[in-house]
């Protein structure tokens, strides 16, 4: 595992990579939920391996700086930046996870180009305004992965990202990806994707393919870690093929 820094301007980003030397598998970034780091996502990406795998944990979370402002979705979409272009990979699979969803997308639709296929953890096609008071009721959330919320991000960090939260919408953007799509939800009460949100998804979207973990609430990755692995190394397979045919 190599842990590295990158600067995006005055804010320093960190990110984790796996090191994965597979030179015939297209490499994985996974872009965290709001309150985690690159840390909580170490297990799963050295099963991943040789795919080489990068993880980054946004500003104000796990080792990243945490300025006392700047948490607009372009700021985050910009730390996404810094880091992809200062690794230097042209091309890869993206995946984001809860609200990383929304950054993910935001990052996608301006750099199609780059964009081999894109993962949706259990989160809509939506960057959502989070209303006055969020922050003091987020903070009561149960613990997360072993970790209480205020152990994963301070509570000035959670303010600035309500206080500088805006409502957008990805639907009609979405139709702009030419990239094969994988949308993953749970089918438990609890689950932050609705067959609602899907259908916007499959709306943009028609060809993606859809995943249900059926014991499974929000929380994606238990109660069976393994499925989240094995889910992605299908999709992968689909990405390497079409690699393949287009060389």
């Amino acid at each position: 595992m190599l842990q590295g820094w990158v600067r995006n301007g005055d804010i320093r980003i960190h990110y984790l990579d796996n090191t994965g030397t597979s030179e015939k598998e297209t490499p994985l970034v996974i872009i965290p939920g709001l309150t985690e780091a690159d840390d909580d996502y170490e297990e799963m990406i050295q099963e991943l391996l040789p795919r080489r795998t990068i993880v980054i944990t946004l500003r104000g979370r796990g080792q990243s700086d945490a300025p006392k402002e700047g948490y607009t979705l372009e700021d985050h979409v910009s730390d996404i930046e810094a880091v992809i272009n200062n690794i230097i990979i042209d091309h890869f699979i993206l995946f984001g996870y809860s609200r990383g969803v929304s950054y993910a997308l935001a990052y996608a639709i301006e750099n199609r180009g780059r964009v081999k296929g894109l993962i949706i953890g259990d989160y809509p096609a939506v960057h959502t305004n989070l209303r006055p008071g969020w922050a003091d009721f987020f903070t009561g959330l149960p613990d997360w992965k072993g970790k209480s919320v205020l152990e994963r991000v301070n509570k000035e960090t959670l303010e600035r990202i309500e206080a500088e939260s805006e409502e957008i919408h990805f639907k009609e953007q979405l139709k702009k990806l030419d990239c094969p799509f994988l949308i993953i939800r749970g089918g438990l009460d609890g689950a932050a994707l609705t067959e609602e949100g899907v259908r916007d998804y499959m709306d943009a979207v028609p060809n993606a393919r859809v995943r249900v973990f059926e014991k499974a609430d929000h929380n994606l990755f238990t109660p069976d870690s393994g499925q989240m692995v094995h889910t992605f190394q299908e999709f992968f397979q689909e990405i390497d093929q079409r690699d393949k045919q287009s060389q």
